[in-house]
């Protein structure tokens, strides 16, 4: 099928996608300021940090569940505007100098980070035509990175607190204001440049002529008709099959259970942290910025590459490369916290090696597991199993971030890396025995990839990727 244009599409993907900037800042928007924080807010134990860094990620894991509730019966565009509302409050509300109310704001901004992962990625894999799905799709990737970046050269305004009981904090009502312009600009870019409601969600609701104002904006008009009875035909399907292979359901539980385990939530949220161990808090900072501009560019190529490669290969080569990387990160962690090496030359070259192997983490990172998983997810799954994939990615993410600083204090930062080291080895086992090559497939030759034997579907891979 034929669609008009390509900036066309870019576009209508940025309208949809763009509050995913906001999400991303706010994600990480503790790891510049944390130090500061912690003065500001009066947080003194392992314990209040783990609960302040966890309750973004419980508001994450509420807002799947309200989603469970209301994604088949509310409009993809209502929801994107509650989005919105719920990003600009909870970042907003962080003005308010108090720990209770501090955890309340970001449970808010959570809750609509949530819902963000759960809609954005439902919203464009309906609007998306399938042949540049791989390419449009993987820009809600490279907002992500981009929000990301921007927090990070945002934090260079904070400066070192070190030995303070007491923090001047002007600059974070400045700090704070990013995502809340982004979410502004997407709720008027929705409301006078993308007035469309995605057509699979208008067909099941009985709005025929919704959905046909949406394709003649998109396709060429000879092909309108017959997208619209492929999309009718679909929703006739779901409706009569409410259910998926249990196989496929666990699989799409389980990388993004993996994704969790990867490490990637704390990494980045103590990016800064992590670095200080190693060097000054000024150096620290750089080096975040530089880790997030990777992230950016290799969120960027990862589309490329599953656009070119597929998403099952790349996915088993990055993961494994990832176990090692992450494995020798904990060794070299371990030797700089021990005292008993006393060799300087020795503790030089691991602090080196510390800092290189984190930034090779992140390219990897982003140009296979994390740009394939937000993309492969929403393939295999779609409506109530998408939610509960998520819901199980949000919940290890609270575990994960509560526990990081707890292991970290207590038994050491390496332990950490051995622990995501050997998740992802596990990763890359299970992905080449149970993931299914999807390139290029609509959601008909999807459903069919579980009907046929394993033999079959490598078959129909090999001649999916040659095309």
């Amino acid at each position: 099928m034929s669609y008009k244009s390509f900036q066309q599409c870019l576009l209508m993907t940025y309208s949809v996608a763009l509050a995913t900037f906001s999400f991303a800042y706010n994600s990480y928007l503790i790891n510049g300021p944390l130090d500061h924080i912690r003065i500001w807010i009066d947080i003194d134990t392992s314990f209040k940090e783990g609960a302040m860094m966890t309750s973004f990620n419980f508001g994450g894991l509420v807002g799947c569940i309200i989603g469970i509730l209301i994604v088949k019966s509310t409009s993809r565009r209502l929801m994107l505007y509650i989005i919105d509302t719920l990003l600009i409050i909870g970042t907003a509300g962080l003005n308010i100098q108090n720990y209770y109310t501090f955890i309340l704001f970001r449970v808010i901004a959570g809750i609509g980070s949530g819902l963000t992962t759960l809609v954005t990625p439902m919203f464009l894999k309906e609007i998306i035509p399938t042949q540049i799905y791989g390419v449009l799709g993987g820009q809600n990737l490279v907002l992500l990175s981009l929000g990301t970046i921007v927090q990070s050269f945002c934090a260079l305004g904070f400066k070192e607190v070190k030995g303070q009981t007491s923090v001047d904090m002007s600059y974070w009502r400045f700090y704070l204001l990013p995502p809340i312009i982004i979410c502004i600009i997407r709720s008027l870019l929705l409301k006078f440049y993308f007035p469309y409601e995605s057509p699979i969600f208008s067909i099941q609701k009985g709005n025929v002529q919704g959905a046909e104002r949406f394709l003649v904006h998109i396709y060429q008009d000879d092909d309108v008709q017959q997208i619209k009875q492929d999309i009718e035909n679909l929703v006739n399907k779901r409706n009569v099959e409410k259910t998926l292979p249990g196989l496929r359901v666990f699989l799409g539980i389980m990388i993004n259970i993996f994704y969790s385990n990867s490490g990637i939530t704390p990494i980045i949220s103590y990016s800064t942290k992590i670095f200080q161990q190693v060097t000054t808090m000024t150096v620290a900072q750089i080096l975040t910025i530089g880790m997030s501009i990777i992230k950016f560019i290799f969120y960027s190529t990862g589309a490329q590459l599953t656009q070119k490669f597929g998403r099952r290969k790349p996915l088993i080569i990055g993961t494994g490369i990832l176990c090692v990387v992450l494995i020798s990160t904990g060794i070299s962690s371990a030797i700089n916290d021990n005292s008993d090496y006393n060799d300087t030359k020795l503790k030089s070259v691991v602090v080196v090696y510390i800092v290189i192997a984190i930034y090779l983490y992140f390219g990897v990172f982003f140009n296979t597991f994390g740009a394939i998983i937000p993309l492969y997810t929403p393939e295999i799954l779609s409506g109530i199993y998408l939610t509960v994939a998520l819901i199980f990615q949000w919940s290890f993410n609270i575990t994960i971030t509560f526990l990081f600083p707890v292991i970290r204090d207590s038994f050491g930062m390496c332990y950490t890396f051995y622990y995501f080291g050997i998740t992802m080895g596990v990763a890359t086992i299970y992905f080449a025995i149970f993931v299914k090559e999807t390139k290029n497939l609509n959601d008909k030759e999807i459903d069919a990839l579980w009907q046929y034997s394993t033999a079959k579907v490598r078959s129909l891979e090999k001649e999916n990727l040659i095309q």
